[in-house]
C-alpha cells in the first residue's frame, strides 16, 4: 500500500521560478503526495499571489503564509504542518524529474531504509554538470556517513533524498544559520538504521544570480565551521572508524574561510581560525586522508599567512 509523501517547497520572492519547480512536482509519477508551499515572508514580488494560486488547482496543495524567516524556518514550519510517513525538501528555484518521488519511494520501501538519495544535475545558465553514483547501494549509517564526507557519490544537500518522517521527531533545522543542511543531514544519517541511493538523478539544482551560494560571504556563513567541528567531535566519539574522513572535510572547510575572511578584513575572524587551525595540527600531519597539498597549505597559513599564500 503506497504511503503519503509530504513535499516542503519554501518560497521567498522566486516569482520568476515558482510554476516551474510547483508544475515538475504535480506531474510526479507517484501521486500520492501533499505539496506545502511555506511563503516565507515574500515582500518584493507576486510570490505569495503565485501559491495561492496554485493551492486552488491542486487540493493536494497546502500553502502556508508566514513571516520571513529564512530557509530553516520555513522547512520546520512545512515539517510541523505535514502529515506524510515521509518527507522531502525542493528548493522553490529548483526543479525535479517527474520520476523522481516514486523512484526515491520505491528505494527506500523496498530497501527498508530510513533514507534514500540519488543524483542530481547542477546547472547554471551556461551548463550543467550530473553528479551520481554508478551503482545502486544499500549502506548503514556509518559507511553513509563516510560517503558523505568523502563527497564520493552522496551529496552534502537535503533536496535530492527521502526521509522517514520519524527521523525529524527529535531533530530541526538550525534557524537563524547559513548551511543548514550542513549542520542537518549529518544527524538524520546518524539516526538512520540504513541509507538507500540509485544511479539516476533526480533533482535540478539551479544555481542563479542571488541564491546564497553566490552571496557576499559574510561573517555568519561562518557556522559552516560550527557544523563541521560538531561533526568531527560526535564523529570521534561514535564512529572513530571514519574520523579522517570527517576531520578531512572539515579541515578544507576551515581553510577555505580562513582565506575568505583574510580576502575580505576579516582580521579578528581570521586570527580565530588561525589558531583553530593550529589546535588540530598534530592531527591533520597524522590524517593519511589528507592530501599533502592540503597539509602543505595549512603549514603556510600557520607560518606565512598573507598574500604569500591567499592569491586570488
Amino acid at each position: 500500500m503506497e504511503e503519503l509523501v509530504s513535499i516542503i517547497v519554501p518560497i521567498y520572492n522566486l516569482e520568476k521560478h515558482i510554476n516551474k519547480c510547483v508544475l515538475s512536482i504535480v506531474n510526479q509519477t507517484y501521486k500520492k503526495i501533499e505539496i506545502i508551499l511555506v511563503d516565507d515572508g515574500s515582500d518584493e514580488d507576486e510570490s505569495p499571489r503565485i501559491c495561492d494560486e496554485w493551492g486552488k488547482k491542486d487540493n493536494r496543495i497546502k500553502v502556508i503564509h508566514k513571516e520571513n524567516g529564512g530557509l530553516s524556518s520555513a522547512r520546520n514550519e512545512g515539517i510541523k504542518n505535514s502529515v506524510g510517513s515521509y518527507l522531502m525538501f525542493i528548493d522553490g528555484d529548483d526543479y525535479i524529474e517527474n520520476d523522481m518521488v516514486e523512484n526515491l519511494y520505491k528505494s527506500v520501501t523496498e530497501n527498508n531504509a530510513q533514507i534514500a538519495t540519488c543524483g542530481f544535475i547542477y546547472q547554471t545558465y551556461v551548463k550543467q554538470e550530473i553528479r551520481h553514483s554508478k551503482e545502486n547501494y544499500v549502506v548503514d549509517s556509518e559507511e553513509a556517513l563516510r560517503r558523505l564526507f568523502a563527497c564520493d557519490d552522496m551529496s552534502q544537500a537535503i533536496c535530492d533524498k527521502i526521509f522517514k518522517r520519524e527521523l525529524f521527531d527529535t531533530i530541526k533545522f538550525p534557524e537563524g544559520k547559513f548551511h543548514e543542511d550542513i549542520g542537518t543531514l549529518w544527524k538524520l544519517i546518524d539516526k538512520a538504521e540504513r541509507v538507500s541511493h540509485i544511479n539516476k538523478c533526480g533533482y535540478h539544482y539551479v544555481q542563479r544570480k542571488g541564491s546564497i551560494l553566490h552571496r557576499k560571504f559574510t561573517i555568519e556563513q561562518l557556522s559552516l565551521i560550527e557544523f563541521r567541528e560538531e561533526i568531527v567531535k560526535n564523529v570521534a566519539e561514535k564512529y572513530p572508524n571514519i574520523l579522517n574522513e570527517a576531520e578531512n572535510i572539515f579541515i578544507r572547510t576551515l581553510i577555505n574561510c580562513i582565506i575568505l575572511c583574510y580576502r575580505n578584513n576579516m582580521q579578528k575572524k581570521y586570527k580565530e581560525l588561525k589558531e583553530k587551525l593550529k589546535s588540530y595540527m598534530p592531527r591533520v600531519m597524522k590524517n593519511p586522508k589528507m592530501k599533502l597539498k592540503i597539509k602543505i597549505k595549512s603549514i603556510l597559513i600557520l607560518y606565512f599567512g598573507g598574500s604569500r599564500v591567499f592569491k586570488k
